[in-house]
């Protein structure tokens, strides 16, 4: 499956201050990507867009050669792509296991409703199966952004889009998170993309882009 961003132009009040103009990338499954970055750089527009959580003024996203906006963003965000965010968005009222169960359910995973592989699936980022069926609120940060990540492996989209995943972990929870990133690219063939302002944790993607002056550049 291939990703990719056509031509894509945006600004906001002003069309002569674009924050982007004619912008061209490309991404492909099993790489996992880092898009750094300072604050307010306009990387967390770029991912709203890959998410199909917003339109750019001009320009296309395709998802194997089809525009997203043909395929409807509702359809497209169900199918083809799963967000990560920093504040995890994880349901409060429910446990570990109510919050994957749940995603499967919404996106019609082949692994709805399979109780099992759920909660191996969990284990094996480290939550166990007694935590798995404690409220969400009890668990620590960086236990909640795992079952984050969980639950973007087990729905069936090919894309994962993260943003500033690790912005409120410490530095082992962080590098946690970036190891279950890379084994989500490389063991499971997904496509994915990770927004930071961290240059030593975008630098462990298969692929970096820096976003600098309204530009992104690959540099490696």
């Amino acid at each position: 499956m291939s990703l990719k961003v056509d031509n894509l132009s945006h600004w906001y009040a002003d069309e002569d201050q674009r924050l982007y103009e004619n912008i061209n990338l490309e991404f492909e499954d099993g790489n996992f990507y880092s898009i750094v970055g300072e604050s307010g750089s306009g990387k967390t527009t770029m991912l709203s867009f890959l998410a199909g959580l917003d339109v750019p003024k001009k320009g296309d996203i395709r998802v194997n050669g089809a525009s997203i906006y043909k395929i409807g963003l509702t359809k497209y965000r169900q199918k083809y792509v799963s967000t990560i965010y920093q504040a995890y968005n994880l349901l409060k009222t429910m446990t570990a296991y109510q919050n994957i169960e749940t995603a499967l359910e919404i996106t019609d995973s082949r692994h709805r409703g399979d109780k099992k592989f759920i909660l191996n699936s969990l284990e094996s980022v480290g939550i166990s199966r007694s935590k798995a069926m404690m409220s969400i609120q009890k668990l620590s940060g960086g236990e909640q952004q795992r079952v984050a990540i969980v639950r973007a492996l087990l729905v069936d989209a090919k894309i994962v889009l993260a943003d500033e995943p690790t912005g409120n972990l410490d530095h082992d929870n962080s590098q946690l998170i970036v190891n279950l990133f890379k084994e989500l690219a490389s063991e499971y063939g997904k496509t994915v993309i990770m927004i930071t302002h961290d240059d030593k944790l975008a630098q462990q993607a298969d692929i970096q882009i820096k976003l600098q002056k309204n530009k992104f550049e690959v540099i490696s």
